[in-house]
């Protein structure tokens, strides 16, 4: 044998040693309820959004509303922005203040994070369509003209789509 077999074979006879001892000395241990147990945690560790991941695509929508709610063509005057945010996300805002357009959107960002994640994930992946797609965006405009237009209906429609 080579010297180089030797030293396999005796880290091999090693290994088994301290294999069988560790065996030996914890024959309590039940390790196939052990090897159960940790798949089990692995498959639900895949069902469990972590909440950094939540939190960045939050971040990551959150940075659709701005550009949507400058679309003048969506939003004709602030009376619009206004209905938008109370419909979607229950945020009361005074319809009495003089407000710009600007001031407006800066409120619904700052407001928008006391809302329901889920209820907000759901809501601004929808909403996150319309920035991907100039087509979806035409066809949400176009419907944004009927007389009975709704939001709730128009963003079930987006997650139909």
């Amino acid at each position: 044998m080579k010297i180089k077999d030797k030293n396999k074979v005796l880290q091999a006879a090693n290994f088994v040693e301290e294999l069988a001892w560790l065996l030996n000395s914890n024959k309590k241990i039940d390790l196939e309820n052990i090897s159960e147990f940790l798949r089990n945690q692995v498959e639900q560790s895949k069902s469990v959004v972590p909440e950094t991941k939540q939190v960045n695509k939050l971040s990551h929508y959150i940075g659709v509303l701005p550009f949507l709610l400058q679309d003048k063509e969506l939003f004709r005057t602030n009376k619009d922005i206004i209905e938008f945010a109370e419909n979607l996300f229950n945020i009361k805002m005074s319809r009495t203040d003089r407000r710009s357009r600007y001031e407006l959107v800066g409120f619904i960002v700052t407001e928008i994070i006391k809302v329901d994640k889920e209820k907000l994930l759901s809501i601004m992946n929808s909403l996150s369509v319309l920035t991907e797609s100039d087509d979806k965006l035409i066809q949400f405009r176009k419907a944004r003209n009927d007389i009975d237009f709704s939001w709730n209906e128009a963003i079930s429609k987006l997650n139909k789509s």
